[in-house]
């Protein structure tokens, strides 16, 4: 019953997202009209449905969907070999989130982002029903990798504190975001934001595995250490594309449209891999029920 009320709260708050929307009053700043928006990257008209689209940066499109793709691949992997390890469960299901939400943020920032926040209008609109799920999809899904570390890292009697810990911070960010698209407030539906509500999940996850690894030394820890690391790295490269300002020069001296989020995404596809390659062989519930420090 438990599992079912989790998956009926998540699609709720879903619903009660798009319900609430008022964001298409948010522009972006300074104002952009769509042939603005179009300017400086590749595009591509296609025919749907009797009709014409235009969809945005192919080559981005293509690594963001991989990407998203590739997560639910890896996540049904965790899960089809689970037996009874909730923390492969709840990780599994966490990664298959992540790439849900992989593939929305796709389809509004790249794909058809022309189409979702300016087509047919006098200026381009800052977010998307896309993008909004997005945000809401991975906030679950981090926290649902959060109770799955739990279950590898802590023992069992503080893991249940915990677990309830990553649900109230699931339910905090959706009445933040509830809030900002309700009013509407343009902070509260930033990916900025969603980055800083969710820095503390991920550091969270890191000092378990640092603590639990420091007394047993186990494979399991040493190997998510490693991948939070990683994570760390890819994130460092990203605002380092982001920040040297590349993209632009490289697409207009040579036509190669590269830019930071296809960085960003590249790298997440080798994280991805290096989690398929180091957790999913050997994440396991932790053993240490007798340890009341942690």
């Amino acid at each position: 019953m438990k599992k079912y009320g989790l998956w009926l709260g998540m699609i709720i708050a879903v619903i009660v997202i798009l319900a609430a929307d008022r964001t298409d009053s948010i522009l972006l700043v300074p104002n952009v009209t769509p042939m603005e928006f179009l300017q400086g990257m590749p595009t591509w008209t296609i025919s749907l449905f009797g009709r014409s689209f235009v969809l945005i940066q192919p080559s981005s499109t293509f690594f963001v969907y991989f990407l998203g793709i590739l997560m639910i691949v890896v996540g049904i992997r965790f899960l089809h070999t689970k037996n009874r390890e909730q923390s492969r469960n709840l990780f599994g299901i966490g990664l298959i989130l992540w790439g849900v939400g992989t593939l929305l943020a796709g389809t509004s920032y790249q794909a058809f982002g022309y189409e979702l926040k300016c087509a047919g209008l006098d200026y381009c609109t800052f977010t998307s029903k896309f993008e909004l799920i997005y945000l809401l999809v991975t906030g679950f899904s981090i926290d649902l990798m959060v109770a799955g570390i739990a279950h590898a890292s802590v023992s069992s009697a503080k893991r249940n504190m915990w677990i309830r810990v990553a649900l109230l911070h699931s339910v905090a960010y959706f009445l933040f975001l509830f809030l900002g698209v309700l009013v509407p407030i343009h902070l509260l539906v930033t990916y900025e934001f969603f980055m800083a509500f969710y820095l503390g999940s991920f550091l969270l996850m890191f000092i378990w595995n640092i603590r639990h690894y420091r007394v047993y030394k186990d494979a399991v820890n040493q190997r998510l250490i490693i991948i939070w690391i990683l994570f760390l790295v890819v994130n460092i490269g990203y605002f380092i594309a982001l920040l040297s300002g590349y993209a632009e020069p490289l697409y207009e001296t040579t036509g190669i449209w590269f830019n930071a989020n296809d960085v960003l995404h590249v790298l997440i596809i080798l994280w991805a891999l290096a989690i398929l390659k180091m957790i999913q062989p050997i994440l396991k519930d932790a053993e240490t029920d007798s340890l009341e420090h942690r």
